[in-house]
Parts: structure tokens; C-alpha cells; sequence
């Protein structure tokens, strides 16, 4: 739905348009999951184990006794919990937009999302930890059961805008404030608390998917975005494309087994990290214990986070035209801000030469060279830190970010392009 605020009836476009919508987006169970169940049933693919194994070490001989054990290890099984329903995301926007000025607009959105019925994999053949025991007893078989009970819930506030000064000038870009949380980041997250577990008292220790509902794994705070062509003496065109986020949540864990399901998401605990205490890590994000014991109180998911974000691309360019010209053709109008945008899909119209293309030619034919500088300022942008308390890199960052920030080859990278459009 569209309002137009300041709409006087006289055939003249409103400056003001307040638009709502609501929308239900069902997702599907993903044939790599059934093709999973249908091979990891205990029969057709079989998996087997081999605990510190010696043919590491060239000067030992490896004994056939370690390969016959692990022939008895238990199966990893696959199946599909007969109740799975199809996950849907429920979300409602509400968005603001301003034309200020001929060649400018401004526009604020509100996003609100909730996700019900979502994947994950649940550890259905934990065994009860024992009172008193530090680990669980070995499954005799390693079931998971894809189930659909997971949820998130996620607001996002969302400013926008765009200036246009004909295809000399074309900057946008926006801004969003993001809240989420969530039980589970996909199909393949396992509960850090399978169920049974040990019992401490008449209704036992809590356990299941619920315990890990906190921070979502995509709770980045804040993100910026500007872009734009600029067109340059002599017909170049420069097209700067700037990028930031705040840290993305992490997880800390002990690197423990509790289950015997080989998944090593157990949370840690607070610790004591006052003089004379040991069993404890003091780290920058706090005191934990390095060992974590069956139904103690753990610190909540995604506790941490980790280091922001920032990167510029700019890219130089001169189109040559030749041939005969062409006829320009009227344009459409141009996409609104509702909707697929920021952190909930894709955008607006169009904004000129665009990021990757050279000047605009009237010509049939064009020749573009360009120059385009990724990660300019040689900012490093590294992926979260190592969770886990047991590796001595805790809390250090062992790789890029990727994605817009860097590759995985490049801090920094400088290509020469040419392209030939007709």
C-alpha cells in the first residue's frame, strides 16, 4: 500500500509517500538434505573413526588393530523428523520517503521479520549424563533428525537516499541498524544441549534447541554503503563503491565432547580469574572456565564479537565510442525503496553509469578501459576470531573476511579491465 502524504489532486506527484506491506516468504527443505538422509541411513555409506591414528608417523608401523576397533565405532545416521513443517519468514515494513530536492530523495524503513518452523539438527541418541559423571556414555548409534522448530526474530531500521544530477553526478547509498536473534543458523546446526542430559533435581537440567536462542549469527549491528558514478573532465568516470560493519557475533566454547556426538559446541562457563584461581582463562572477553561441566549455566550464544569492517573500491574509467548512434529510447520509472532493499533484498532504479560500466555512449559501439582498485586504503579485514578456549590461537583472527572486504588470495587488489559492448 502507497499514500501519497501531501497529495493536493491536481495531477501533481506527491513529495511525501508513506508505503506498507506484509509478506509471508515459505522456504523448502533442500534436496542436498534428503539426498544426506537417503545416503547416511546406517546402510547405503558407512562412516568409520580412527582415534589418534599412528600412519601420521612415518617410524611407526600402523597396528590393524586400531582399523578393526573403528569398525565398531558407532554409525552416523540421517533421518527426517516425521513432523517437519515447511519454515516461513513473516515481515513487515513500513517506509517513509521524502523527495528533497529535484535531484535528491531520503527514505527511512522499518523492517520487522520473524521466522517460524526453522531447520536445524537435533542429537536424538544422547545417553543421560550420569550425577556426578563429566561426560556422557558413548551412543551406541549417532542419530540426528532433521526438525523444524527453530526461530529468529529480527528489526531493522533502514535509511536511504539517492542523488541524481544527470550522468555527470549519481551517489546513493544507506544505512542500517540491525536486532536479531535466533535458535539456530540452518539445517546443520546442532544443539550445544541435546536432550536427555544430566539430571540435577525434580525437572533436570534445560536442554534442546530453546537454550541456544540469543544473538543470530547475522546480528551486525550497523552497516553503511555509498556508491556512485561521477563523470570526469575528458569523459572519464570514476565510481567509488565504500563499505563498513560493525563486528559480527562469535561464539566461545571449551573445545568439550559432552555428548559423544564428535560436535565441540559446548559453551564455557565464567570462571575465577583472581590471584591463586586456576582452571580458568582470562581473556579480553572475559574470565571462563577451560572446562565445562554437565548442567552448569553457561554464558549465552554469539557473546562475543568480532572486529568492524571497512573497505573502499574505486574504479577509473573512459568509454571511446564509434558507429553510428542510437536513437534513446524513453525510460521507465524507477524502482522504489520498499521492499527487497537493504538487508532485506535488492534495490532501487538506476544510478547512471552504474559501478562497473564506463561513461554513457549515444554510440553503436564502445570500447571501455578501466582501472578498478579494490580495498584502496589496504585495510585489513580479518574473519572473526578462533572461539574455541582449548586452541592456543583463542581470540586470534587466522584468515580474511572475505565476501566485499577482501579475497581470499588479496588484501588488497588492482585490475585492468577492457570491455567491448555493442
Amino acid at each position: 500500500m502507497a499514500w501519497g502524504i501531501d497529495a493536493n489532486g491536481r495531477n501533481k506527484s506527491p513529495k511525501t509517500v508513506l508505503r506498507l506491506g506484509y509478506g509471508i516468504f515459505y522456504d523448502r527443505f533442500g534436496s542436498d538434505l534428503v539426498l544426506q538422509q537417503q545416503l547416511q541411513n546406517g546402510v547405503i555409506q558407512q562412516q568409520y573413526l580412527v582415534q589418534n591414528p599412528s600412519f601420521f608417523d612415518p617410524a611407526r608401523a600402523v597396528p590393524p588393530a586400531q582399523f578393526l576397533s573403528s569398525s565398531t565405532s558407532p554409525q552416523t545416521v540421517y533421518q527426517i523428523n516425521p513432523n517437519l513443517r515447511t519454515p516461513y519468514t513473516m515481515q513487515t515494513g513500513a517506509t517513509l520517503e521524502r523527495q528533497l530536492t529535484k535531484s535528491a530523495n531520503l527514505s527511512v524503513t522499518y523492517l520487522n521479520a520473524r521466522g517460524n518452523h526453522q531447520f536445524f539438527t537435533n542429537f536424538i541418541s544422547a545417553n543421560t549424563i550420569p550425577p556426578g559423571a563429566t561426560v556422557a556414555p558413548p551412543p551406541s548409534e549417532i542419530l540426528y533428525e532433521f526438525q523444524s522448530e527453530g526461530v529468529f526474530k529480527q528489526n531493522q531500521l533502514i535509511v536511504n537516499s539517492t542523488i541524481r544530477m544527470g550522468a555527470k553526478l549519481s551517489l546513493f547509498g544507506y544505512y542500517t541498524l540491525n536486532y536479531a536473534k535466533s535458535d539456530t543458523s540452518g539445517a546443520s546446526t546442532i544443539p550445544s544441549i541435546p536432550c536427555p542430559v544430566v539430571m540435577s533435581g525434580p525437572g533436570g537440567t534445560p536442554c534442546g534447541i530453546a537454550e541456544d536462542y540469543g544473538r543470530a549469527s547475522f546480528d551486525v549491528r550497523h552497516r553503511v554503503f555509498v556508491g556512485g558514478s561521477i563523470g570526469l573532465p575528458y569523459d572519464f568516470r570514476l565510481s567509488p563503491f565504500m563499505i563498513a560493519s560493525s563486528g559480527a557475533p562469535f561464539n566461545i566454547t571449551t573445545g568439550q565432547d559432552l555428548y559423544g556426538n564428535a560436535v565441540f559446541n559446548t559453551r564455557a562457563t565464567p570462571g575465577n580469574c583472581s590471584a591463586g584461581a586456576t582452571g580458568s582463562k582470562d581473556t579480553p572477553y572475559g574470565c571462563f572456565n577451560l572446562v565445562t561441566l554437565p548442567g552448569a549455566s553457561v554464558i549465552p550464544i554469539n557473546d562475543a564479537t568480532g572486529p568492524g569492517r571497512f573497505a573502499l573500491n574505486l574504479r577509473l574509467s573512459k568509454t571511446f565510442g564509434f558507429g553510428a548512434k542510437k536513437e534513446s529510447a524513453a525510460g521507465g520509472p524507477r524502482g522504489g525503496t520498499f521492499g527487497r532493499g537493504p538487508g532485506g533484498g535488492g534495490g532501487g532504479g538506476d544510478h547512471g553509469g552504474g559501478m562497473f560500466g564506463g561513461a554513457p555512449s549515444n554510440y553503436r559501439y564502445n570500447l571501455t578501459f578501466g582501472v578498478n582498485a579494490r580495498n584502496v586504503f589496504n585495510n585489513v579485514n580479518v574473519s572473526n576470531p578462533v572461539g574455541n578456549l582449548s586452541s592456543p590461537i583463542f581470540g586470534e583472527s587466522n584468515g580474511l573476511a572475505g565476501g566485499p572486504f577482501s579475497s581470499s588470495t588479496a588484501n588488497r587488489r588492482i585490475d585492468l579491465q577492457v570491455s567491448f559492448n555493442f
